[in-house]
């Protein structure tokens, strides 16, 4: 199966993009989280650059930060490389969801990943989808991988802050991009949220038997590809 590195960007004392009462490094590990455990359901295997609020080499610049994720990445010979940000704009009233890759892979395979995805996302969200962006990002820039760079929308707008830091918008941004990366398998990947606990002790209301149809579970095998230089 495929190999993911998903990389939250930001963390530690690397706060991110900060607006609203919120900061990015926070907004973006919540939701990559949610992003592991929808490509793990297909059967996918996933690697993170970080799992907690720390940068993943904690001792080095930013710049030397920066390296290591791709070359974790690099070292690990990863199919694909997501890294998760919110975006930041002088005007409190730009919104919406982008994907930024590397313009050496300018209407390559990585390109087309890129569409996918963040077509999905704001299907799945209803965001106003921005597109594809070109930009010489060093996480971009030295993996050998295809690699994207989701900018999930806009932390300088009020509106779309606070709704990126909901249970709800995260999981459907989530499940968004899992499905765009995994449109050409044959996986169903759905979302199973925890049944709520009752405070109470309420009385069950017997319900006719019915005999429920289990769906057939598919295998998640991707077709051949070849991969793009960078």
């Amino acid at each position: 199966m495929p190999l993911v590195v998903i990389d939250p960007g930001h963390g530690g004392r690397d706060p991110g993009a900060v607006a609203n009462g919120f900061q990015e490094k926070n907004l973006v590990l919540q939701t990559s989280l949610l992003l592991r455990d929808a490509l793990q359901r297909c059967g996918f295997r996933v690697i993170m650059t970080r799992t907690t609020d720390t940068l993943p080499d904690p001792n080095g610049t930013i710049g030397q930060d920066l390296a290591y994720r791709a070359r974790l990445a690099n070292d690990a010979k990863a199919d694909l490389f997501i890294s998760w940000h919110t975006d930041a704009a002088s005007t409190a009233a730009v919104n919406g969801v982008a994907i930024w890759i590397h313009p050496s892979t300018r209407e390559g395979r990585t390109q087309q990943w890129a569409s996918r995805i963040v077509n999905a996302i704001a299907a799945a969200t209803g965001q106003n989808n921005r597109g594809v962006y070109y930009g010489d990002f060093q996480v971009l820039r030295d993996t050998a991988m295809d690699a994207v760079l989701v900018e999930s929308g806009f932390i300088t707008n009020a509106a779309e802050a606070s709704r990126m830091a909901t249970r709800d918008y995260q999981i459907a941004a989530a499940e968004g991009a899992a499905r765009g990366y995994a449109l050409f398998l044959t996986c169903h990947i759905t979302h199973r949220p925890a049944r709520p606990r009752s405070r109470g002790r309420l009385r069950r209301q017997r319900r006719p038997h019915r005999r429920i149809r289990r769906p057939v579970r598919k295998s998640c095998r991707p077709g051949r590809k070849s991969r793009s230089a960078k």
